[in-house]
């Protein structure tokens, strides 16, 4: 009987090993799921935000015109000029924190970035 009462221990010792490590382990991965998902959340605002002033520089500089009755050149080149200023602001935001040629400034050391399409 001593034996069986050994391995049933053994067993019950091993089980609770098991328990608390898969505990830990899914506790770690509750919170690096957390983690991700509020990063997701974040740029779904910021995606939001950025939408929002898009659409009201688009509302104020073509639709406004249209609805004063302003000509159709004008409304055009105000369409233009909104466009060119979207793609610029892109550009520029994309390459923030870089000099010329693509190389990133980090303090003294210089980094040189492989820019495909320029």
């Amino acid at each position: 009987m001593e034996i069986i009462s050994a391995i049933r221990d053994i067993v019950i010792s091993v089980y609770a090993i098991v328990g608390i490590v898969l505990t830990l382990t899914l506790l770690i991965f509750t919170f690096l799921l957390f983690g991700a998902v509020k990063g997701l959340i974040g740029i779904g605002i910021r995606t939001a935000e950025n939408f929002e002033k898009v659409s009201s520089s688009a509302v104020k500089h073509i639709a406004k015109p249209l609805e004063e009755g302003v000509s159709f050149g004008s409304v055009a080149g105000n369409a233009v000029g909104f466009a060119t200023g979207f793609v610029a602001g892109i550009r520029k935001q994309g390459d923030q924190g870089k000099d010329e040629g693509g190389v990133e400034r980090e303090g003294k050391k210089r980094k040189k970035r492989w820019i495909p399409f320029r």
